[in-house]
């Protein structure tokens, strides 16, 4: 039988119907055969029309398009009156086929548990999933109208796209990274405003995450100079605890036992762990004799309060990393075991999951170069080399893995710092899978976000039901979650002001550092003394276009009076905003653009938001304080005003049904049911106003979690 031929840029392929063989990727078997003019057939699902091309897809995945006048008459008369199956057009080809790759992988899973995979979502419920997973918040009404309005069946693919290139993206991405990382305004008695601005640059240059790590290992210099040294300095001098963390956030491999003895449910050995650790043996984070000396030549001209003062301002110039010629890292001195003795010097060695490992060129590569080295100066470089390459496996799954259970709420490995064993995932294969895919697309992470928005996992209707502890996840669709306190806080400002959200950008590190940059060997007690009045005045000024409000217990933060006024945000010269939107002493900015991590007693840390003293600590759990939030706190307020851009927007339609439909398509991105609608309006006839309903479906149970 004759086959037809279809153009899928940029491949030409020729296609049977021995295709009918395999399993459907995605589960769907709505196939039938298509014919073109010249007799040729090819068993196919269709997927839409659009600017006269066809879209169909073969049980293989592969998604080909060609002129809808190539077909039969026949044919072309019937395409006209189906219905887009599956996801409707892909924007890229080649994306949905990566993408119906995952899907049957996953599907493979599901089919061997015996299990099948939920429906596709509603495009009401994809959209503000979508805005919550790739831009951090939820969508405003005109966003959901426009998309709901538009009848292409390309339309979920071209809002992927545009929003995976957004600000919010990088907003996003970044507070899911400073959660992992543990970035905090205040560490080491320093601000490390530096090493937060640098991150978000890397996110919205979009740079490849193995570069951004090995950045973060390679780092050199001051904190004031060099933001990508802040990784290294938030633990400075722990260097154990650094490299605990570094093998658990991106290797996944929970090491944290083998600190003081042989990991008991691991290979690893404490031997082996400070093997690992020896890599930054040679690595100094903070020039303490110099600041110690500088402190020593000013003692007769300072007060005790002056110098006190001075101790922060030199602290800061000493937070700085740089490398010795040799490692001096040795055992504990209550090492037990017989292959060495407490206080022996310690070489640097890679450890290896499996006999396999040694033969990839990462490893090869790394030990050739612990062999050349002439001094110790380079061995971090030589470990981040080796585990920031695209060959080693357990990097790319780690990052792949930990990006997946951003948008479905759980890892394919779970937890996800805990990798040792791949194969003991909920799908193998599927891991695996992702991790190659990561390196398929030079770890570029908007791309592989894309790329699991565009499968037909993502898209379906959410799981509801309560997970079995124990028993792993095969993912029919996402899990339903909760939103994070980030999505949570992002999702009040946009209902507050609307596409605003992303103009204000928190700009720190240059002033901090004009204050603070501190050149040693021209120091005096009138330039410290100089620096110490700028430092003060800094500290009055602390929390600039933040508002009001200092870190502290909940209760004893309030704005003052003059900090709760309703001001608008500021724009300079250069068209930056350098104040934003104020209410009620909120600042209506993004999560990113405020305080790392907020105060307590903000709507930030009610609602779960990290501390950052540990590495992924972000909780979704309720409480009953989060309830008062809900109903009595500052954002309850702000979003219940009419100030509050979704019900000023409400109020302007004159009819009470247009009004409820505003403002469910603000909260909820859908219209509402007509059981909700004959619910409001008796609620209307007793004097609900735009806002009483606005504080209604701010404290339902749809607004705080992810469909």
């Amino acid at each position: 039988m004759k086959t037809l031929s279809f153009v899928c840029l940029p491949l030409l392929l020729l296609v049977s119907l021995t295709d009918a063989e395999t399993t459907a990727p995605d589960g769907n078997s709505n196939f039938r055969t298509w014919r073109d003019q010249q007799g040729r057939t090819v068993e196919a699902t269709f997927r839409g029309i659009e600017n006269g091309q066809i879209f169909l897809q073969t049980r293989n995945g592969y998604v080909h398009r060609l002129p809808l006048n190539n077909l039969s008459e026949d044919d072309q008369k019937l395409a006209a009156t189906l219905k887009p199956e599956g996801l409707g057009i892909p924007k890229d080809p080649n994306v949905a086929q990566a993408a119906a790759m995952i899907d049957k992988g996953v599907l493979m899973g599901l089919e061997k548990a015996g299990q099948k995979p939920n429906e596709l979502a509603s495009d009401e419920q994809f959209i503000r999933r979508v805005y919550l997973d790739l831009a951090g918040r939820i969508p405003t009404r005109e966003e959901t109208l426009s998309f709901l309005g538009d009848g292409s069946a390309s339309k979920r693919a071209k809002i992927i796209d545009r929003l995976v290139s957004s600000e919010g993206f990088t907003s996003r991405m970044y507070n899911y990274l400073s959660d992992m990382l543990r970035i905090a305004d205040d560490a080491q008695k320093a601000k490390f405003f530096h090493y937060e601005e640098w991150l978000k640059q890397q996110i919205a240059d979009n740079r490849p995450w193995n570069q951004i790590v090995r950045d973060m290992l390679v780092a050199d210099g001051k904190l004031l100079d060099n933001g990508a040294a802040g990784y290294l300095l938030r633990d400075r001098g722990m260097r154990l605890d650094n490299l605990s963390l570094t093998l658990s956030t991106f290797l996944g491999a929970d090491v944290s036992c083998a600190q003081c003895h042989d990991h008991p449910f691991a290979d690893w050995t404490q031997r082996q762990f400070y093997e690992m650790a020896a890599f930054f043996g040679a690595t100094e984070t903070y020039t303490r004799s110099q600041a110690r000396a500088s402190m020593r030549g000013l003692r007769d001209e300072l007060t005790q309060q002056e110098l006190q003062q001075a101790k922060r301002l030199f602290d800061a110039n000493a937070l700085a990393i740089f490398d010795q010629k040799q490692n001096d890292l040795v055992l504990p001195d209550d090492y037990k075991y017989k292959d060495a003795s407490p206080g022996d010097p310690v070489k640097p060695a890679l450890i290896a999951w499996g006999k396999d490992d040694r033969r990839l060129k990462c490893y090869q590569t790394a030990e050739a170069a612990l062999k050349k080295a002439g001094d110790d100066t380079r061995l971090r470089e030589i470990f981040a080399d080796w585990m920031t390459a695209p060959d080693n496996p357990r990097f790319a799954m780690t990052i792949a893995n930990r990006l997946w259970k951003m948008v479905f709420g759980v890892g394919v490995a779970e937890p996800v710092a805990e990798l040792d064993d791949p194969n003991a995932s909920s799908n193998p294969a599927l891991l695996h899978h992702l991790g190659r895919e990561m390196v398929r697309l030079n770890f570029d992470l908007r791309a592989f976000m894309r790329l699991l928005c565009n499968t037909q996992t993502y898209q379906r209707e959410a799981y509801t039901a309560e997970l079995v502890m124990g028993e792993p996840y095969l993912f029919p669709g996402p899990v339903l979650r909760r939103l994070t306190a980030e999505q949570a806080w992002d999702s009040c400002v946009t209902l507050a002001i609307g596409e605003r959200v992303d103009a204000f950008k928190l700009r720190r590190a240059d002033s901090y550092k004009e204050v603070m940059a501190l050149n040693v060997s021209e120091i005096s007690p009138e330039i410290i003394k100089e620096k110490l009045g700028e430092m003060q005045s800094m500290r009055r000024k602390a929390d600039g276009p933040l508002g009001g409000g200092k870190p502290g217990k909940a209760g004893k933060n309030r704005p003052n009076r003059r900090s709760m006024m309703e001001t608008a945000s500021q724009i300079n010269e250069e068209g930056e905003v350098t104040q934003p939107d104020m209410m009620l002493g909120l600042a209506l900015a993004r999560a990113s653009e405020l305080r790392q991590p907020e105060r307590e007693g903000h709507f930030l840390r009610m609602f779960g938001q990290s501390d950052r003293q540990i590495a992924d600590s972000n909780s979704s759990e309720g409480s009953v304080p989060q309830v008062l939030m809900l109903m009595n706190g500052e954002a309850q307020q702000v979003l219940s005003s009419r100030s509050a851009l979704a019900v000023a927007e409400a109020e302007k339609h004159e009819t009470a049904q247009a009004q409820v439909e505003s403002l469910y398509l603000s909260f909820f991105s859908r219209r509402p049911t007509e059981a909700e609608l004959k619910t409001v309006y008796e609620e209307i006839n007793g004097g609900l106003t735009p806002g009483d309903l606005a504080w209604v479906l701010f404290n339902s149970r749809e607004f705080v979690f992810v469909q």
